[in-house]
Parts: structure tokens; C-alpha cells; sequence
């Protein structure tokens, strides 16, 4: 098996994805070839998130990566849990699946559909269809810069867990969005060595019409220690301008992970 996989955001697709947001993948310089690669990170490590309070929790995240020809799938899945006896104070995951024809294009299109949940935060469900047109503006063996921008649907239902008290309103029940938005984000590559990579995004997903916009930055810093394992740091955040329910505009994760790569 061949490849690499590096650790993908949330999105386009999302924009939300950690939070949540995917890394976009990055296999711009792989080789067409009419032989099948298939490609798989597996990462588990600790992480910190302030919201309310600070919790320490625990992170799976399975990426895969398949390629053919000019077709590229990329399958990303991840479950975060955080218990305190028999308490369940954070269960939150996403599935992402992402298309991409011709992906050594300056210009491809790139359809998504994702599902994810936060119980900390109130998400009960969100899901996401759509569809972007990346643009690879620079592609090299130090530095890679691409951006994409796009539409998709959005559902998403949302409780009061993560309100304070005082903003709760009476009998509160679970409001529902379904809406139509639009998607865009930029992402930078470095490979400041043989070893390390540095990766930032962001992301930024608003209605049509209007400029309320969800704001999500994602910075990563990818350290080999062989063939296939490694050290990875990142920081991911989401600041709201209108969030859903009354919950803080801003949120944020840090993550120290180990990851194995295949």
C-alpha cells in the first residue's frame, strides 16, 4: 500500500466539522496510475476543549484514502468520548465522505456529504450535502496552496445542553435548521523538513444573502517518527456569529495525538 494520508478537517464539507472540521486531504502530487492505492491513518491521543467547563477526553479518528486512475475517495470517521463514572459528559463523532475527479487539476469539482453529533455542545444531528470547485493555485514539494468554494445543505438540530440556566427558555424544545449555504476556505501546506509538515485552513460557511458567516481555522503540525508512525499537534476552532441556540459564539479544541499511517 502506498501513499500518505495526512490528517484530514471540517470539511468543505463541512466547515464544521472538528466541531466540527475535517484537514482537507492533501494528494495533489501523487502519480495517476491505473493500479488501485489505498491508503489509512489511525489516530488516538488526548485532548483539552473549554467550553463551559475544561475537559479531558479521548479521540479515534479512522482516515482512509482511496485512488484510481484521476478518481480519489477519502472516508474520514471519528468518535470523541469523555466519561466520568457512569456519566456521559462528551460524545461527539462525525462520517465524511468526499469525491474528487481529477484531482491534479488546477480546477476539480469536489462533492461531500457528511453526518456528525456533539452531545456537549447540544448538536443532536447534522447533515450535510454539497458540492465545491477546488482550485489548486500552487503546487510544490515545500509549499502547496489550494482554496475551494461551493454550496450545500445543511440540516441540523440542536438542544439547550450547552446554554447556561438563564437562557433557557420555558418548556425549551429542539430547534431544527434546513437550509441551504454556501462553503469556502483556503488551506496553506509547509514542509518545513523531511519529517514535519505544517498545515493551516480555514473555513468560512454563510447563508446565501447575508454575511452571518461560521469562521473555523485549523492549524496542524504533522511530525513523522518512521515509516508509519508520528506526532501531531492542532488547534481547531469555530467562532458562530449567530449560533443556533444561545451557546458561547466561540469554541475551541487542542489535541496532542500519536498516529500509525499505513
Amino acid at each position: 500500500m502506498k501513499g500518505n494520508l495526512l490528517l484530514l478537517t471540517v470539511f468543505l464539507c463541512s466547515l464544521d466539522s472538528f466541531g466540527q472540521i475535517l484537514n482537507i486531504d492533501k494528494a495533489d502530487t501523487s502519480a495517476y496510475t491505473s493500479k488501485t492505492r489505498f491508503s489509512m491513518a489511525l489516530n488516538s491521543g488526548l485532548e483539552i476543549d473549554k467550553q463551559k467547563i475544561t475537559l479531558y477526553d479521548a479521540t479515534n479518528t479512522l482516515e482512509t484514502m482511496l485512488q484510481h486512475s484521476k478518481e480519489l475517495f477519502i472516508l474520514a470517521l471519528s468518535h470523541r468520548f469523555t466519561y466520568n463514572g457512569a456519566d456521559d459528559i462528551l460524545n461527539a463523532g462525525y462520517v465524511h465522505l468526499r469525491y474528487r475527479h481529477g484531482y491534479k487539476n488546477k480546477l476539480q469539482p469536489e462533492p461531500f456529504s457528511q453526518y456528525q453529533f456533539d452531545n456537549k455542545r447540544g448538536l443532536l444531528h447534522r447533515f450535510l450535502l454539497g458540492m465545491n470547485l477546488r482550485y489548486n493555485f500552487f503546487r510544490g514539494d515545500v509549499f502547496d496552496f489550494n482554496a475551494g468554494l461551493g454550496l450545500m445543505y445543511e440540516d441540523e438540530k440542536w438542544n439547550y445542553a450547552a446554554v447556561d440556566s438563564s437562557k433557557i427558555p420555558n418548556n425549551p424544545t429542539a430547534v431544527r435548521k434546513q437550509q441551504a449555504k454556501i462553503n469556502s476556505y483556503f488551506r496553506f501546506d509547509w514542509k518545513a523538513n523531511a519529517n514535519s509538515t505544517v498545515a493551516f485552513n480555514i473555513f468560512l460557511q454563510t447563508r446565501p444573502g447575508e454575511f452571518r458567516p461560521r469562521i473555523a481555522p485549523h492549524v496542524q503540525w504533522d511530525i513523522d517518527a518512521g515509516k508509519h508512525f508520528g506526532f501531531s499537534i492542532s488547534f481547531s476552532g469555530i467562532y458562530d456569529t449567530r449560533p443556533v441556540v444561545p451557546i458561547a459564539k466561540f469554541y475551541y479544541s487542542l489535541s496532542n495525538t500519536l498516529f500509525v499511517k499505513f
